[in-house]
């Protein structure tokens, strides 16, 4: 049975403090990584998660209050959810390369590739959005998944090459913002294994709000 090495998350039994780190020392280590391709603001992104986390962390130990221990437990939230975003990203480009994986900081497992590739996520669904330039989207979850990547084109959805990344999410569903108004954009989503990217969804158009 083939094996492949997997992205760790390491985030289990983490203290509040340690994820801090941790998140830090994920930005470092990818911050100029040649090889990791990453959006320009989600190391950023996860770089201010980590200092609101922080800061949180030490309102709590100043105070104590019950509402500071639930705005940082929240901050916990928002540092873990980008860490899963990266891990995604650091999975498809650096998959059953343990050297690459622990040059982005993660931690690497080796175990048995069962699942094999992906199959499509299922039952996609566009929709106009609340706010101007809004897209609402949501699909049915893939079993064994680590991460979806959701890709977005405003042309023709037979041309391949004017496909683009979106985003990658831990979640089935996604608000995609800062479109242009009343314009029609075609989505698919990919799930993203152990065994790397998995098949595409069917198409979902719809018109931003």
């Amino acid at each position: 049975m083939k094996q492949v090495y997997q992205t760790k998350l390491g985030l289990e039994a983490l203290t509040p403090t340690a994820l801090v780190e941790k998140g830090r020392t994920l930005v470092d280590k990818c911050t100029g990584n040649a090889n990791v391709t990453l959006p320009p603001t989600l190391l950023t992104d996860l770089g201010a998660a980590c200092d609101a986390l922080e800061n949180a962390n030490i309102a709590v130990r100043d105070n104590g209050g019950r509402q500071d221990t639930l705005i940082r437990d929240a901050r916990v939230g928002d540092v873990e959810e980008q860490v899963r975003a990266l891990a995604g990203y650091v999975q498809a480009q650096c998959d059953d390369d343990p050297e690459k994986i622990v040059s982005t900081g993660f931690e690497v497992r080796r175990r048995p590739s069962k699942l094999g590739v992906l199959h499509a996520p299922g039952n996609l669904r566009a929709g106009r959005g609340k706010l101007p330039g809004e897209v609402k989207l949501r699909w049915d979850g893939v079993y064994g998944r680590l991460m979806y990547a959701v890709f977005i084109t405003a042309g023709d959805p037979k041309v391949e090459e004017g496909w683009k990344l979106l985003v990658q999410t831990s979640k089935n569903s996604h608000i995609a913002t800062e479109l242009a108004s009343d314009t029609a954009y075609f989505f698919r989503v990919q799930a993203i294994g152990t065994a790397g990217g998995g098949q595409l969804s069917d198409d979902a158009t719809a018109k931003a709000a």
